[in-house]
């Protein structure tokens, strides 16, 4: 372009009011008959089957990873058509997130709860320890949870039996605030308590304790167990006293109330033998062993 054209160029975009030395921000007035959709339509093109590329190369990556199809299908199902989000959660997958904060949810009794990192991820297998504790409990008895994390357990004891009053506690203030959350969803009246074990429990005694918290630490985890515990609350995984240090200390705080209910309590892999320190001041108990899932039931 010639000076002579290039300065009537810029007269003639200052008597419209546009500055030729900054970007023009065109307008359908500037376009007249031109179609916006057809400067649009080839960079979106490109951008999608840009975006197609990338989710379908992460996936392949994460096979590649050693992540199992099944969780690599999940992942797909999650993102359906939207392949911007297929990138986003593949890329969170190769960071060892777990499939189950990817869903923001799990399932326990038939029913969906709410979880993400503020909560430890609920093992199914729990469901023998919860149909004990619904089969057992006194009508219209008194049931505390311990450790509620996203609440799954003390909200499915309460729509399982209405009659129950159900209470629940944890010392994380943050998961309280999720447990809550599925309660309402829920319409589970709980009274909820920031407590350490049952310590700052308030109310009356209760005729029974259900407890999943956090013990072992030395189970022979697979490389992608120990990947997704990293992405758990530290809290909620183990405690660096020892393996069952957690269960001597809720035995503890229990008797420090004067309490004695009948006590649930998860106990997982460990067996009697390196229970015998929470199990030592029990007037009475049950190990119950299935595979690698176990809980005691204890009477003080």
């Amino acid at each position: 372009m010639s000076k002579l054209i290039r300065k009537k160029h810029s007269c003639n975009l200052r008597r419209q009011g546009i500055d030729a030395k900054r970007p023009v921000f065109l307008n359908r007035r500037m376009l007249g008959n031109t179609k916006i959709s057809s400067i649009a339509e080839p960079i979106s093109g490109e951008y999608r089957t840009m975006k197609i590329r990338k989710g379908e190369d992460s996936l392949e990556l994460l096979r590649k990873s050693n992540i199992s199809d099944v969780e690599v299908d999940e992942i797909r199902r999650l993102a359906g058509e939207d392949h911007a989000k297929l990138y986003r959660l593949a890329t969170r997958k190769r960071f060892g997130e777990p499939n189950a904060y990817l869903r923001g949810c799990v399932r326990f009794l038939g029913r969906e709860f709410h979880i993400d990192r503020r909560c430890y991820i609920p093992d199914d297998y729990a469901h023998e320890l919860a149909e004990r504790v619904i089969l057992d409990a006194p009508y219209d008895g008194r049931i505390l949870e311990v450790g509620t994390g996203c609440g799954w357990l003390s909200i499915s004891l309460k729509c399982e039996r209405p009659d129950l009053e159900v209470t629940a506690c944890d010392i994380d203030p943050n998961v309280l605030c999720l447990a809550m959350e599925n309660a309402k969803r829920h319409r589970a009246d709980i009274t909820f308590y920031e407590s350490f074990f049952v310590d700052d429990v308030r109310g009356h005694e209760p005729d029974c304790i259900v407890a999943n918290v956090p013990y072992g630490g030395d189970a022979e985890y697979s490389a992608r167990e120990l990947e997704e515990r990293l992405q758990m609350p530290p809290i909620a995984i183990c405690d660096s006293e020892g393996v069952i240090a957690p269960l001597v200390e809720l035995v503890s705080s229990i008797q420090n109330r004067g309490w004695h209910p009948r006590i649930y309590l998860e106990t997982g892999y460990l067996d009697q033998l390196r229970l015998r320190p929470v199990i030592s001041s029990c007037c009475h108990y049950e190990h119950v062993r299935n595979g690698d899932f176990g809980y005691l039931v204890m009477q003080l």
